[in-house]
């Protein structure tokens, strides 16, 4: 990280002097998130994204325990346009997603969001492709689908260059999808399949 600039205001406030830091820590089974999104930290002038390890993590409370701590660890602030985002599937459970829910109800820091898939973050690399409202029972119908576009995908495996040109599609088509849930409530189970990758992709562009 790049090293921090630190000037004394009046009334003692800390003005950190460098670009917005983003934080983005994903589910800790898999890489795929983390090689789509480290395209953009390669392209950013704006902002420095920083990707933070999850171990074994998968479920919320850990992820947002591990972040939150990475946070306070680098002393970042909502004041300096800091941000960090959690991204994690809900796998049609309701579980899983009442506590996401509950956890982003109870957050006091707001510039901690979670961007959340279900059934899983392919469905975001599906919106590129097309557009589709379609039930998916889990995350593997999910690439089965996605595999008529991409033969060769699989976990942990870096498609972003496959995608890239069809970005602005599959803005388009999330912004639909989230105008055909508008009446349900997300996350959840009924919003299937669905993606907040859209929000995420917005911002780093």
């Amino acid at each position: 990280m790049a090293k921090r600039d630190i000037s004394i205001k009046k009334r003692g406030r800390h003005v950190r002097n460098v670009k917005p830091v983003y934080l983005v820590i994903a589910e800790g089974k898999n890489k795929t998130e983390i090689l789509y999104l480290s395209h953009f930290r390669e392209q950013s002038r704006e902002y420095s994204l920083q990707f933070v390890k999850a171990g074994y993590n998968t479920d919320a409370r850990s992820l947002y325990k591990t972040i939150s701590e990475k946070w306070d660890e680098l002393d970042l602030s909502s004041d300096n346009g800091d941000k960090a985002f959690i991204i994690l599937d809900i796998d049609n459970d309701l579980n899983k997603a009442k506590k996401v829910d509950e956890l982003a109800h109870s957050n006091t820091n707001l510039a901690i969001s979670f961007i959340v898939s279900n059934p899983a973050f392919e469905v975001w690399f599906l919106l590129h492709f097309k557009y589709t409202t379609r039930h998916y029972e889990n995350a593997d119908a999910v690439i089965r689908d996605l595999m008529k576009f991409l033969p060769n995908y699989e976990k942990n495996r870096d498609c972003y260059l496959e995608c890239v040109d069809l970005i602005q599609e599959a803005l388009v088509n999330v912004d639909k999808l989230a105008k055909y849930y508008e009446k349900l409530p997300w996350p959840s189970i009924e919003c299937n399949p669905m993606t907040d990758m859209g929000k995420l992709i917005k911002r780093l562009e």
